[in-house]
Formats: structure tokens, C-alpha cells, sequence
């Protein structure tokens, strides 16, 4: 994965007041499995992934559970350190924050990139080193998520498999603007051109989705581009139909890895249930590279 490095002026902003999120109740329960896995071809990970279900009601209450996936580039190192600042700075930040999650999650990735855009500007070996950062929150009987890249995140609910988030990439501009459809896309020598990726630049536009309204039975997925360059949005609706969220994760990572596994592969599948289900929440895994 590269990208431009050409300069782009920040987006003027207008400040937003603080606003405490209001706790609302929580009641469906979450079912979580992060693989992040090698690849065949690639010698480090730079992928990230990580997820925070607060064990403190009142908390989960106000702000929910949190699960990111980050893709990071800029050679040795410095892609790993990237994707690792990401996730670990937007989740301590969003749950610092007293705002409502939309600006939370806002705050969270601005935060981010600042630190990752002053590592690099410390470090010279480091300079040029970037991530994408996609993260979901569900919190209560809604979903919200953030997006800077091309890391994705998907919905499987109402019989439908749906993509939720636009690649900020060349070939997802094209598509867009109607240039391009989806399968030309795939094949399209610039697929992996990003346009927007956390510390790049000194500011950040990110991009906001939600509310959405969320039941038992819905499932999202985020995923680095590893997976769906290789694997399609049927494959993967498919893959998803099993109800343990650590079966499909794996699936979907080997899926991608008997195609080839150009790139790191990292895949985070969230299923909610009621709480009558008594499903338990899994611990991220990373998943060493197979021979």
C-alpha cells in the first residue's frame, strides 16, 4: 500500500461544545474476535487490531464497546508503529473524552494523527509513516464508526451483506464519481493509492457513520485490505453465516491466504446477541504466520 505525498489544506472547523454522552441502556450483549495474521508473503505484521468492552456498566453505558482495525505503512517499523499508535491513542482517548461518541470518535482519531505525525517528524527513519483506522462503536441499540483509509467495515443484518464505509483511495474516488464500478476497482492498477490515512499530515479529515440502528443477530466485520483484495463481499456474507465469531474470522484469513496472502490479513467480526444467549466476549488474537 502507498500514497500520494502531495499537500492538502486542513478543513476549517468550527468548535463543538463538550457534551457528556447520556447513558443508555445496554441491551444486547457482544460476541468479538480479532485475527491479524502475516501473510504469506510479507516478513513483519503492520496490521493492528484491538478491541475494549469496558467491564464497568456505567461506562459501556455512556460510551459503549470499541473495536478498530489498523493497516500501517512506511517500512521497516515504521508501519507497525504506526498501526500500533492508532489503536491504542483513539481508544484511550475516546473513553477520556466526555463528549457524545460522534465527537469522541472524531477526537479520538485527531488525536492520533497528531501523535503519529510527530513521531515521524522526530524520527527521519521514520517520516512518511502512516496507518488506516477503521473503528466501530456499539453502544446500546445503535452502531457508529470512523474511517480514514482503506480498511473497511461491513454489516451482515436483514439478509444483507453491506458495505458501510468508502475507501479513501484513487479507485474509491473513481467509483464514487461513477468512473469506475466496484469489480473494475478491484482489478485497477491504483487500487492501492490511498488518498487519507492517519499521520500523513499534520490534520486529519475523518470520516463519521451513524447512528445505525443494531438487533440481535447483526454482524459487523473490519477488515485490513489484505482480506477483500482477495476475497469478495459474497465470500465473505458467506464465511459469516457461522455462529462462532472466532470460526469466521479464521475462515475469512485463510480464505484470503489459500488466494495468495500478498499482505497482512486482519479481521475483526462482532455478532450481537441477546443477552439470554450467554455468549462471552473473545480476546483479541493475533495469529502467528503458518507455514
Amino acid at each position: 500500500m502507498w500514497w500520494p505525498f502531495r499537500s492538502r489544506s486542513a478543513p476549517s472547523r468550527t468548535p463543538r461544545p463538550t457534551v457528556a454522552a447520556p447513558a443508555v441502556p445496554d441491551p444486547l450483549a457482544l460476541d468479538i474476535a480479532i485475527v491479524s495474521d502475516v501473510g504469506n508473503v510479507r516478513e513483519q505484521n503492520e496490521d493492528r487490531g484491538r478491541s475494549v468492552h469496558p467491564g464497568d456498566a456505567a461506562t459501556r453505558a455512556r460510551k459503549g464497546t470499541l473495536v478498530l482495525v489498523a493497516d500501517g505503512m512506511g517500512g521497516h517499523e515504521a508501519g507497525e508503529v504506526a498501526s500500533t499508535t492508532a489503536v491504542e491513542v483513539a481508544a484511550q482517548t475516546y473513553y477520556a473524552r466526555p463528549e457524545a461518541p460522534a465527537d469522541a470518535l472524531r477526537l479520538a482519531f485527531e488525536a492520533a494523527n497528531a501523535q503519529i505525525w510527530a513521531a515521524a517528524q522526530a524520527h527521519p527513519h521514520r517520516q512518511g509513516m502512516g496507518t488506516t483506522c477503521t473503528a466501530l462503536v456499539v453502544r446500546g441499540g445503535e452502531a457508529r464508526w470512523a474511517h480514514v483509509g482503506d480498511s473497511r467495515l461491513y454489516r451482515l443484518g436483514d439478509g444483507a451483506f453491506e458495505r458501510l464505509t468508502t475507501d479513501h483511495s484513487m479507485v474509491g474516488e473513481m467509483v464514487a464519481e461513477g468512473l469506475l464500478t466496484e469489480e473494475e476497482a478491484r482489478h485497477h492498477d491504483a487500487r492501492n493509492v490511498i488518498t487519507r490515512a492517519l499521520g500523513i499530515r499534520e490534520a486529519v479529515e475523518v470520516t463519521l457513520g451513524g447512528p445505525l440502528p443494531v438487533a440481535a443477530g447483526d454482524v459487523f466485520v473490519l477488515m485490513s485490505d489484505g482480506l477483500y483484495d482477495l476475497v469478495t463481499d459474497r465470500e465473505m456474507g458467506a464465511l459469516l453465516q457461522t455462529p462462532s465469531v472466532h470460526e469466521a474470522a479464521r475462515a475469512l484469513v485463510e480464505r484470503a491466504k489459500a488466494r495468495g496472502g500478498h499482505d497482512n490479513v486482519t479481521v475483526a467480526v462482532v455478532r450481537l446477541h441477546s443477552e439470554a444467549a450467554g455468549a462471552t466476549d473473545r480476546e483479541t488474537v493475533q495469529a502467528p504466520a503458518l507455514p
